[in-house]
């Protein structure tokens, strides 16, 4: 008779089999990523002080290894002063996951206080720029092609002084040149960089920072790209303008698959925006309608991290939002026609995510099986929480959830935290979080970006039974970077479909080549991308392969 223990485990190493999980080992410190991220007092009495800084997996020099851009912030006293704090870092991968910093060399050792990294080539050129946002000016880094970098914001109409959060770039339009979404997250006044009386702002009987709620909204940009180097603020005449947002995460989605970019946009603790693409880069805000913009209550939620993916296989991407302890962590199913279904409880996430703190999320296949699963960055804002005895933590773990089979066929997600390696048992107050394959083995290693604290790195040090081949797309017609392609798929005689575009978490930049799990199958067949320009058929794939498309061309390698 076999033990329950025993079978799990049996269970656990079968090839093809849904368990096949990761095992992550944090290398941050022997890869020599060792610097503490600041971003304000380690009291954190001050909401300026709380939503951290993320980072951006790219190929910045072209060399097909992938490197790491870090954002970091500063303290009150830089901050008050205007001097500037410690730069943002950039790291060249060497091409076996190690990295040395090049951030002078490079040109990118921004000193604002940071929080997001957009990278992706806006000019078409062939190489990788980016873009920083930051809590007064943001910066555009144009990449010369050369190992440096030169900030060009102003000349490009993207330097703006208000609060900038997560960014995303996708192409509203389909003219070949990707536009810009910034999200910003509170009016900027010089308030926000003084103490506030906290005897007002109570949390479970504590008296902490105060915000966002009595602090005012304020605008997201949406930055047309006009072809010459340069960007139109189209805000208002595209339909997403809202004094009233407070946005901190963002991704571009074709939620309706009509062909165009929709954004999906997290607001803190007001409603949540989903902008609908008419074709032409005109927009209509369907959240509401759509039931995307408020929790299964019929609240507003305090909406941290976004991210889009087809979890269930349909066909149609579905939408997650990671939010404040006390409520949920939200994912939302598309069931078409421009509606969407709370499946948070009956998938399995409400639970788990209850009494954690959420900001980066991310759909991302952790064991090749060809289902997305899901991995979150964990922590409070208040450092108060740890001496008041109300069992709660400042500090958190991280959660990956494991997409399986339900009895009935559909899927659900199950926590598999604790068996997903040491690097899941620590505990910090993460918040940026991007995903990369930065060794060359395949499986996919996470960044995160920790406040007030170190980073982690987290590379998976599984040996995978299960099988994957990789896409990179090159734009002729479309953007360059590709971004925005419908790529669908079979396995084993079952559709997989993934977008090209899905590429941005909370304040990060992921890996934009495509990943994708086959399971215990040696082939894709069936291989459709839907560039703008046209369909286009690829022969069979096979396992382990990593190849390059070129729109109008084909296949390349």
């Amino acid at each position: 008779m076999i033990r329950v223990s025993a079978l799990v485990v049996l269970l656990a190493t079968m090839p093809g089999d849904d368990r096949d999980l990761p095992r992550y080992r944090n290398v941050a410190a022997e890869r020599g990523f060792t610097r503490l991220n600041s971003f304000g007092s380690p009291e954190k009495k001050l909401i300026a002080e709380t939503t951290g800084s993320g980072a951006a997996f790219f190929d910045y020099d072209s060399d097909g290894a992938i490197d790491l851009y870090v954002v970091n912030g500063q303290t009150l006293e830089e901050a008050a002063s205007g001097g500037g704090g410690a730069p943002d870092q950039l790291f060249r991968n060497l091409g076996n996951g190690e990295f040395i910093e090049v951030t002078e060399r490079a040109g990118v050792g921004d000193r604002g206080w940071g929080g997001g990294a957009a990278a992706a080539d806006y000019d078409n050129d062939g190489d990788v720029d980016l873009l920083v946002t930051n809590y007064r000016e943001d910066a555009l880094y144009r990449n010369n092609g050369d190992g440096t970098f030169t900030d060009v914001a102003k000349e490009a109409g993207v330097s703006d002084p208000r609060w900038g959060a997560s960014a995303a770039f996708g192409d509203i339009d389909n003219d070949g040149f990707l536009d810009l979404y910034v999200c910003n997250y509170i009016a900027f006044q010089d308030s926000l960089l003084e103490k506030l009386d906290p005897k007002f702002c109570i949390w479970r009987g504590v008296s902490v920072m105060c915000g966002p709620n009595g602090l005012p909204g304020e605008v997201d940009a949406l930055y047309r790209n006009q072809g010459d180097g340069t960007f139109e603020d189209v805000t208002r005449d595209a339909g997403v303008y809202d004094p009233e947002g407070k946005s901190l995460g963002v991704t571009f989605v074709d939620i309706d698959v009509d062909g165009d970019s929709d954004i999906y946009v997290a607001n803190d603790s007001t409603p949540n925006y989903l902008f609908r693409n008419d074709g032409s880069g005109k927009f209509e805000d369907i959240a509401l309608m759509a039931g995307v913009a408020l929790s299964m209550y019929g609240k507003p939620q305090a909406g941290m991290g976004a991210d889009a993916g087809d979890f269930d296989s349909d066909g149609l991407p579905d939408l997650i939002v990671t939010t404040f302890q006390g409520d949920y962590n939200a994912l939302r199913r598309n069931e078409g026609f421009g509606l969407f279904t709370d499946v948070s409880d009956t998938v399995g996430l409400t639970a788990p995510s209850f009494e954690k703190l959420g900001w980066g999320v991310r759909f991302v296949d952790v064991n090749w099986d060809g289902h997305l699963d899901l991995f979150v960055v964990n922590g409070h804002v208040y450092p108060e929480v740890d001496d008041a005895a109300i069992g709660e933590s400042y500090r958190q773990r991280n959660q990956v959830f494991l997409n399986v089979p339900d009895a009935d066929g559909s899927r659900r997600f199950e926590d598999v935290t604790a068996s997903a390696g040491p690097g899941l048992e620590l505990f910090h107050s993460g918040r940026g979080l991007a995903f990369a394959d930065i060794d060359g083995d395949a499986d996919l290693d996470a960044f995160i970006n920790n406040m007030s604290d170190v980073p982690t790195l987290l590379v998976d040090e599984a040996e995978h039974q299960n099988r994957w081949l990789r896409l990179t797309l090159v734009g002729t017609r479309t953007n360059r970077d590709g971004l925005g392609v419908p790529i669908a798929l079979e396995v084993g005689g079952r559709k997989r479909y993934r977008d090209s575009g899905l590429i941005w978490t909370y304040l990060s930049t992921n890996d934009r080549r495509i990943t994708i799990g086959l399971g215990a199958a040696n082939e894709a067949t069936n291989v459709v991308l839907s560039w703008p320009s046209g369909r286009m058929e690829l022969e069979t794939l096979r396992a382990g392969e990593d190849v390059l498309v070129k729109e109008g061309v084909g296949r390349l390698r």
